[in-house]
């Protein structure tokens, strides 16, 4: 019998890798490697037998090409004055091989997670939003305040979220997903000797190797922090008093 709660191996198919190809939004920016879109998507029916092999060897040795691994850092100011380093957000751009690969995987595992997160996560799925979530907190202070119960409400924002990520916590929260095996030893490679560039005005700095955080600008980053983070609500509700942490 089958464990369906558990997936150690994954095996793309060319269907999949050319749907991926043909949907590519051709306005996407180009990554280090400078294949454009519009290449991928045009050619999408000869060049995905090639990819899907590619992406199905990767799976299966556990391991992710450097190339792949690199992002060029574009710097775009969002407020003056534009000397402070802090009024300018970082834009990371990868190869759109690589993330054509990682929507492949996404598609692939999102029932799999989506099937295990809490349900006080709102961010980063579909059929969620801003609005549901601001609709479950004001049932939930109209319901205390019919009980004449006091409640209090505090917002955090946490700052560099998806930067501060320990890689070593992610890969056990994943094992604890159900991510396992071969797919689990490529999920390390995958967040491991990784490197970004800043580029300005066709001026390339020396990469620096990311040590911390999930991949910016990447498929997988967001869901990858939302596994992170999910037994943070199970954390706060274990205080004294009666309470809710909503992410």
């Amino acid at each position: 019998m089958t464990d369906l709660t558990t997936i150690s191996d994954l095996t793309l198919t060319e269907g999949e890798v050319r749907y991926v190809l043909r949907n590519l939004d051709e306005e996407k920016a180009t990554g280090p490697d400078k294949i454009p879109a519009v290449l991928l998507k045009n050619c999408a029916a000869s060049i995905a037998p090639s990819l899907c092999e590619l992406f199905n060897k990767s799976l299966s040795s556990g391991q992710l090409p450097s190339e792949w691994k690199l992002s060029n850092v574009c710097p775009i100011p969002k407020e003056s004055p534009l000397h402070e380093v802090s009024n300018y957000r970082p834009i990371s751009l990868l190869s759109l091989v690589s993330k054509v690969f990682e929507r492949c995987i996404y598609n692939r595992l999102i029932d799999h997670i989506s099937s295990k997160l809490n349900e006080l996560q709102y961010g980063f799925q579909r059929g969620k939003f801003t609005t549901s979530q601001l609709l479950h907190v004001l049932h939930n202070i109209h319901k205390m305040l019919e009980k004449r119960c006091q409640v209090d409400t505090i917002y955090l924002d946490f700052a560099k979220a998806f930067d501060k990520v320990s890689h070593d916590l992610l890969l056990v929260k994943l094992h604890n997903f159900g991510i396992k095996g071969n797919l689990l030893r490529w999920f390390k490679n995958y967040l491991s000797g990784r490197f970004q560039r800043v580029t300005v005005h066709g001026v390339t700095s020396q990469p620096l190797p990311v040590l911390s955080g999930v991949p910016q600008g990447s498929i997988l980053g967001p869901i990858l922090f939302l596994i992170y983070v999910n037994d943070l609500p199970d954390s706060v509700s274990q205080g004294i008093l009666p309470c809710q942490c909503l992410l």
